[in-house]
């Protein structure tokens, strides 16, 4: 379902990986009476919904509220860079591939890692699949010819990986993390210096990346690495039949 203003989305992997039957609506503007009629009807259709208010405009967050059961999971920010320059930049250790195998270093890393989650806001959601969402995240990326690692090795252990995406003219950064005992040591920056360097080579010129609000540190390690803040959104979660 798509207009002008909203979008609604049947959520297969949220399903498969929940057991719920899951979808998502961005909402991209103003939505009116008649379309939010459409939406909640559209909603009724399954257990458990994300409404994004991509740019929180504040005429959506009122109707949410009035008319849903929904409450606010999260408020996400966005960061984008543009790449300017050549491909010439050399890092020692730090590597891209795709259709990278499974790697148990890479999951413990993953498993360690991401203290910050709608999924974690939600009681609705069982505890055990919130906790593992990155984890599971992180293996469906393996053997993906599109899917792309970033990894750093240090003392022949793989210290820190990005987990990235191609998008036509840009890049989008879905997870970053680093081990807790390398952490400190320059290792991110490393990581996202080599991206830069594989996707200009590609002829991408800008990244994209979101973070949740409280998550502070990711929002200054990006801005200190050039990322620009473009916007923020909040994100519901409805569960229709509750």
């Amino acid at each position: 379902m798509l207009s002008e203003n909203f979008e609604c989305i049947p959520l297969e992997w949220d399903t498969d990986y929940f057991k719920v039957n899951s979808a998502r609506v961005n909402l991209k503007g103003i939505v009116n009476k008649e379309d939010q009629k459409e939406i909640i009807d559209f909603c009724k259709h399954y257990d458990f919904v994300t409404i994004s208010n991509l740019d929180n405009i504040k005429d959506n967050n009122q109707w949410i509220g009035e008319r849903t059961n929904a409450f606010l999971v999260d408020v996400n920010i966005q960061f984008l860079k543009d790449l300017y320059g050549n491909n010439d930049i050399q890092i020692d250790n730090t590597y891209v591939t795709n259709k990278l195998p499974r790697n148990e270093q890479v999951i413990n890393i993953a498993r360690n890692s991401f203290r910050y989650s709608r999924f974690f806001n939600d009681p609705n959601l069982l505890e055990v699949k919130a906790k593992k969402i990155y984890i599971h995240w992180t293996e469906c990326a393996f053997e993906s010819e599109n899917k792309y690692f970033v990894l750093h090795k240090k003392d022949k252990n793989i210290a820190g990986y990005i987990l990235f995406s191609i998008n036509e003219d840009n890049c989008v950064i879905e997870l970053i993390a680093v081990d807790e005992k390398y952490q400190g040591q320059r290792i991110g920056k490393s990581l996202i210096r080599k991206m830069e360097s594989f996707v200009i080579d590609k002829g991408i010129r800008k990244i994209k990346v979101g973070t949740q609000i409280e998550n502070i540190s990711a929002a200054q390690f990006y801005s200190k690495m050039g990322f620009v803040y473009v916007s923020c959104g909040s994100i519901y979660h409805l569960w229709p039949n509750q």
